[in-house]
């Protein structure tokens, strides 16, 4: 897999050895969550709504359905996974690879621009009518 072209739409990724070119569409979410039989936001949510950090077997059926370079099986996963353990690296990395995909294709909810515009100001807004120094009655 020496060349590799960049898909649009995707998040470039090496993982243990793999060029994978990663994206959330409708197609990948429905085949990932029929692999897992939860939804996808199921990985990270428990049954009490607290945050749970999911078995590293789902993460891998993530990144494989969400991978859209050809050939990569769940057997080159697996294999990725161990060059990626025995380079030195993390299982909590692959988590963050998969929060990341998540975060960019709007689980999470779709990110606001507050950059302000030309009408807008970066200063703070106040709801008060006037700053506490400038009230000449004292009252509060």
């Amino acid at each position: 897999m020496s060349n590799v072209i960049n898909m649009p739409n995707t998040k470039q990724v090496t993982f243990g050895g793999l060029n994978l070119q990663l994206r959330l569409d409708g197609r990948s979410i429905l085949k990932v969550e029929q692999r897992l039989n939860k939804s996808v936001m199921g990985l990270f949510v428990g049954s009490d709504g607290g945050f749970k950090l999911p078995p590293m077997n789902e993460l891998l059926i993530v990144l494989q359905g969400a991978n859209q370079t050809s050939g990569v099986t769940d057997k080159a996963i697996v294999e990725a996974f161990e060059k990626h353990l025995e380079d030195g690296n993390s299982v909590l990395e692959v988590q963050e690879i998969v929060q990341k995909l998540l975060d960019e294709s709007g689980f999470f909810g779709k990110k606001k621009d507050v950059t302000p515009t030309d009408g807008e100001s970066a200063e703070e807004v106040s709801l008060d009518s006037a700053p506490m120094e400038a009230q000449e009655d004292g009252l509060l």
